[in-house]
């Protein structure tokens, strides 16, 4: 990565777009200019320069002096950026307060639904969304998986959700087949910085006795299930308090039956 390649990624990590990290870096790196000068020097459209100009002169980053009856635009120290990360995490903070005001506003809502509720999701996008759907769990969550997921939905997407799930105080035990491939990935989202040990519980059972295949999520009234292969990636929830409660029986009975992982051997 080039110098100024590395530069231009830092200010759009900051808040710009591609277009005003350019022209803030060019002005922090050459004398006062003006539009046309920029306009030249990096082949954009005089109207775009301005319109750029004006936006990083309302945040602050960009300073305009008059010269010999010209108007020249110099960038403003990088202690500047200090008050744009401020306000940006005063916005986060503001998303935060207003998700937890309707979580709770509509709790009695989800409380109160007696009719059977079933939810599609497809994508990698859908599969997240059942996965952070879980922390909504009062305490527990059990399932069956095969594991893996983090290959569809990226480590950074779980490594905040076990973040968060630790932040709550859910636990979560899990079935799986001692296959190879399950196991090679259990060792790795087990790793140093997954952390998943402190609040997951996992057993085995052949899969000649129960062929698992994606993930199942119980939890609360909703039963989940995903499955992805290849570019198919689809889930269902399904809310219904007594189907929960069936398959709450069915998984109880098998968690006796199924051994701790530590004592499991690899199957093929």
């Amino acid at each position: 990565m080039s110098d100024t390649t590395g530069k231009m990624s830092q200010l759009q990590t900051l808040g710009l777009s591609p277009l005003e990290a350019d022209l803030y870096l060019y002005l922090a790196e050459h004398n006062p200019t003006s539009v046309l000068a920029l306009s030249r020097a990096l082949a954009i459209p005089r109207t775009s320069v301005y319109d750029t100009l004006t936006r990083l002169s309302e945040k602050g980053l960009v300073t305009r002096s008059l010269k010999a009856k010209s108007t020249l635009y110099q960038s403003s120290p990088l202690s500047h950026f200090d008050s744009l990360i401020r306000s940006q995490a005063d916005k986060v903070e503001g998303m935060t307060n207003a998700l937890k005001n309707l979580t709770t506003a509509l709790q009695t809502r989800v409380g109160e639904l007696k009719s059977t509720e079933v939810r599609y999701y497809q994508g990698e996008g859908g599969m997240r969304q059942m996965i952070w759907n879980c922390l909504r769990a009062q305490q527990e969550i059990v399932g069956y998986s095969v594991f893996g997921r983090v290959e569809v939905v990226g480590i950074k997407f779980i490594q905040r959700f076990i973040a968060e799930f630790a932040d709550r105080q859910l636990s979560d035990r899990v079935i799986a087949s001692p296959t190879k491939r399950t196991l090679e990935y259990i060792s790795q989202d087990v790793k140093p910085g997954f952390h998943h040990l402190s609040f997951q519980n996992i057993r085995t059972l052949p899969e000649k006795q129960l062929y698992i295949a994606g993930d199942t999520m119980i939890y609360n009234d909703v039963y989940a299930v995903s499955y992805w292969q290849g570019h198919e990636v689809v889930g269902v929830e399904i809310e219904n308090s007594d189907f929960v409660r069936h398959e709450l029986s069915i998984f109880e009975l098998l968690w006796k039956l199924a051994k701790p992982i530590k004592s499991t051997k690899t199957t093929t």
